[in-house]
């Protein structure tokens, strides 16, 4: 397969079908070839296009780079749901689940009835307000509660 016969939209599309299907290795090559190609002409890579390549570079060694590139995305298009939700997934690879959170709910922000950031919403969760409010999420007081509370209640939100 030459990837120098894609269109650029051809390459993206391939990439992001690469991504839906957990193909890591696939996506980066498609990707890679679309980031080069405007990187050759001096050209800046579309918003949407970039999110996609920074996601599989934090698939792969480059995990700070991606991460770095899909920021840069996001400035670009802050409108853009598609870019959160890649950023929330290279927060999760980096095991920071409160930020993946955030990314998710600055794009609910953007776009309220996106599909895909509703379902990782509700795949993350959403915690519970803190019995306390005027003290800190991890003061003893509101994590005792806050156990004795969801003991009481099971999983239900009050």
């Amino acid at each position: 397969m030459d990837l120098r016969e894609y269109s650029e939209e051809e390459l993206l599309e391939s990439g992001r079908d690469a991504i839906k299907r957990d193909q890591w290795q696939r996506a980066t090559e498609f990707l890679t070839v679309y980031y080069e190609r405007f990187s050759n002409r001096g050209e800046s890579v579309p918003a949407s296009g970039l999110a996609s390549y920074a996601l599989c570079l934090g698939h792969g060694p480059q995990y700070k780079r991606g991460l770095e590139l899909c920021k840069k995305a996001q400035h670009a298009d802050p409108r853009n749901p598609y870019i959160y939700w890649c950023l929330a997934n290279l927060h999760l690879i980096g095991k920071a689940r409160k930020e993946a959170i955030d990314a998710v709910e600055r794009g609910l922000r953007a776009a309220p009835d996106n599909f895909i950031l509703l379902r990782m919403r509700k795949k993350l969760g959403v915690r519970q307000p803190t019995p306390l409010p005027f003290l800190d999420r991890k003061h003893a007081l509101n994590v005792r509660l806050g156990k004795w509370m969801h003991r009481l209640r099971g999983n239900a939100a009050a």
